[in-house]
């Protein structure tokens, strides 16, 4: 039980020995001196809330408060990279019209929303040795049955959904003054959130991609491949580099499983739905689904997808010893 591990972690040194007459017995080494408890007359088994609350708050002392330099680098890395995007595309959003932008102008806004897809999905990577060393822990824990699965993987979600939301927002509120890149046709605030939030969705898919390589491939090194391999090839597929008009037709039926195509996609639909230069949007193939909340939903059902089965990939790891 996780209320039993969390107070017998104060002893000095801990081993769990053996069932004795069907009850669980514990033995304890205290300098030098052994005694032999009953849990059962200790401490009641905790509710199933209590144990997600103690995983949640492990994990968010664990990866957070007392791994401050890590934080530190990825919330520095979100900013310096939002601030290169935006030092080399320049208020590339401007313009004097109030209809929004004119085709060669729009091309670059595909550009720029590239980049930023290249952030949310990238800076992800640095939380590997994180959920790597995580995994040994979570194989011995519920190897005795402390908890379930389930509860390491949702409290680690919320708390990367609030990091995203952090970083995201810190990055947004860089790249986007500094790129110009507002719909002129709809109030700024308005057009800062609907990309903001694709930001936010975008992070939180591109971590949940880590976290489910790192549950499901038996070494650090592997998960790097195949995450970086998986992320490198839905970069390319996501219309960014290339127009889906132009493809050909193996990597034009692959698009539709890149998570990249609809956050770039809505990014895009948010910048200029309702401008001079929507029309880009047709040329360029960028309005399959044709709406940010769909593109957002795809995004959903993507987090959703590797959720469950990093879910029953962490039900399945076994401790290594």
């Amino acid at each position: 039980l996780i209320a039993k591990a969390s107070v017998l972690d104060t002893a000095s040194s801990l081993q769990l020995k053996s069932h004795y007459r069907g009850k669980l017995v514990d033995i304890l080494q205290l300098d030098d001196q052994f005694s032999v408890i009953d849990i059962d007359d200790v401490l009641s088994p905790p509710s199933a809330l209590w144990k997600l609350f103690v995983i949640f708050q492990r994990n968010l002392t664990n990866h957070y408060i007392r791994n401050v330099a890590n934080v530190g680098a990825r919330l520095i890395s979100y900013a310096l990279l939002s601030a290169t995007v935006g030092t080399i595309f320049w208020k590339v959003g401007n313009t004097d019209s109030s209809r929004g932008l004119d085709y060669n102008e729009a091309e670059l806004v595909v550009r720029v929303t590239t980049f930023l897809m290249n952030i949310s999905y990238l800076l992800p990577f640095a939380t590997i040795p994180i959920f790597v060393g995580d995994k040994k822990f979570l194989a011995a824990e519920i190897a005795i049955g402390l908890y379930s699965p389930w509860m390491y993987g949702v409290s680690q979600v919320f708390i990367e959904f609030v990091f995203v939301t952090l970083a995201s927002t810190l990055g947004a509120s860089i790249a986007i003054p500094m790129c110009g890149m507002l719909n002129p046709t709809v109030p700024a605030w308005a057009s800062f959130l609907t990309t903001l939030s694709t930001l936010i969705v975008s992070g939180l898919v591109g971590s949940t991609l880590i976290l489910f390589c790192c549950m499901t491939l038996p070494t650090q090194d592997m998960a790097f491949l195949v995450g970086s391999t998986v992320s490198t090839i839905s970069l390319g597929l996501s219309g960014g580099f290339l127009p889906f008009s132009d493809m050909l037709d193996v990597p034009y039926s692959l698009q539709w499983i890149s998570p990249v195509k609809y956050s770039l996609q809505s990014v895009l639909i948010a910048q200029l739905k309702g401008t001079s230069a929507e029309k880009v949007l047709d040329l360029g193939g960028y309005n399959t689904p044709a709406t940010v909340a769909e593109n957002i939903g795809i995004l959903g059902c993507i987090f959703v997808f590797f959720s469950i089965v990093t879910g029953i990939a962490m039900a399945r790891v076994k401790e290594v010893r």
